[in-house]
């Protein structure tokens, strides 16, 4: 395997054991430690944490390393908010024309929640033709995967919301739908402190 592609696979599983919720909030992410888990060298670690530091996924400081991002309340507000407003504007001018967009939302037999928002995301970012707004969206989904969970736990609310979000894209009721963002936005950045408690970080680093 070449630099490029191991560098390449490093990222993507760190990514996604990151995104998932593998490491509790305030983890150290050591790249030496790391590397054994990654079955690579440190380099391609390091560069990888670096990218998803460009991506904010991962916290970092000079000399200092990097680790899992810590959300206080405000800064889970302030990522609901732009979350609402990014969705909001991929469904502010007039979708793409959809002949069928079940076919672009179709029903899985078992999905969670996290799983259930991110598609959902995804889906609406795809109406939209502006590639810099399919990008943010994109992003802000991955900076939010880990912590979907908690608000599924920590809002009973949350499902039905999101089931209502669904229905309106499958019918292609894009009115209702920016009125169901909203609310379903409201509705998280009213429980964040909650979401914040449920996370509960600590500090630790990987071995």
């Amino acid at each position: 395997m070449n630099a490029g592609s191991t560098m390449e696979r490093v990222y993507l599983d760190l990514k996604a054991r990151i995104v998932g919720g593998a490491y509790p909030p305030g983890t150290r992410l050591d790249p030496f430690h790391l590397a054994k888990r990654l079955a690579a060298s440190p380099t391609p670690v390091r560069e990888a944490l670096h990218r998803l530091s460009g991506e904010r996924v991962v916290d970092s400081w000079h000399q200092e390393g990097f680790r899992q991002p810590i959300f206080a309340e405000a800064d889970l507000c302030d990522l609901y908010h732009w979350a609402s407003a990014l969705i909001w504007l991929a469904l502010r001018d007039p979708p793409l024309d959809l002949s069928e967009p079940e076919a672009s939302l179709p029903r899985m037999e078992v999905e969670d929640y996290p799983a259930r928002v991110a598609r959902l995301f995804r889906a609406i970012a795809l109406l939209n033709g502006n590639r810099e707004i399919r990008f943010a969206i994109s992003n802000m989904i991955e900076r939010s995967e880990f912590f979907r969970a908690a608000e599924a736990r920590t809002d009973p609310s949350a499902e039905q919301l999101l089931s209502t979000m669904e229905v309106a894209f499958r019918n292609a009721h894009w009115t209702e739908l920016r009125s169901k963002n909203a609310l379903f936005h409201r509705r998280r950045v009213a429980r964040a402190g909650r979401v914040v408690a449920k996370l509960r970080p600590r500090s630790q680093t990987i071995e």
